[in-house]
């Protein structure tokens, strides 16, 4: 996600301006494959098979992203099934003919809504078990406490490598979380269709991890000193 947001912190300049006088670029011809300034993009603007059929984005670099690596046209439909930008062939003809089909601005707006929607039961799902945490971790300090006054000396040393287990354990699973806000949060932030859906996959698959996770799994009260007990 830095590479990415380093990447629209960039001016892009118009391509049709000269190098000396090169101005900033209003909008992005995905067919074009240019970024213009206000007087280049009037053109645009005003000729009404180019309003029709030339998609205009906010500025971006492109790289070749903008047309199907099949058939060679234009990047015009999402896929929902396969999550992917796909081109008209591939919407009607190829693998994709009997998938979900939507336009970018379409499955920008339903997307984000699923988003949303996810990030609210996230929190809930957060809320919720981080109190199950707190009351395990405190159960797991007491138990450890307990035994260390028991055991021999070599036990000081158990303590520190449950703890720090436990430790571990609490944050490899609320980094997942995190990880998958962060994405949520980088998508709900981007405006532009197309770079949104670009995202979109991998947000996807931070989401479905977060919601893999159980927060309290192999995290009962007595598990790591049991475990070590039957060594």
């Amino acid at each position: 996600m830095s590479d990415t947001m380093q990447k629209e912190q960039q001016v892009i300049l118009c391509d049709m301006c000269t190098e000396e006088d090169q101005k900033p670029a209003r909008k992005t011809c995905m067919k074009c494959e240019i970024s213009m300034c206000v007087l280049h993009l009037q053109a645009h603007l005003t000729t009404p098979v180019l309003l029709q059929t030339h998609p205009l984005t906010e500025p971006m670099t492109l790289c070749g992203t903008t047309k199907c690596p099949l058939h060679g046209k234009l990047l015009e439909y999402y896929c929902l099934d396969d999550l992917t930008c796909v081109c008209v062939s591939c919407a009607i003809e190829d693998q994709h003919r009997l998938h979900n089909m939507k336009t970018f601005s379409t499955a920008h707006n339903e997307l984000m809504e699923k988003l949303d929607a996810e990030q609210q039961a996230l929190q809930v799902k957060t809320d919720d078990e981080n109190v199950s945490l707190e009351k395990w971790e405190k159960s797991e300090r007491e138990k450890v406490g307990r035994s260390s006054v028991r055991l021999i000396e070599g036990v000081t040393n158990l303590r520190d490598i449950a703890l720090t287990s436990v430790q571990s354990s609490v944050s490899a699973r609320m980094v997942s979380i995190k990880t998958s806000k962060t994405s949520m949060q980088a998508a709900q932030n981007e405006k532009d269709n197309f770079r949104f859906l670009q995202m979109y996959s991998q947000v996807h698959q931070d989401v479905e991890k977060a919601k893999a996770v159980d927060l309290r799994k192999g995290l009962q009260p007595g598990t790591i000193v049991t475990n070590w007990s039957r060594r």
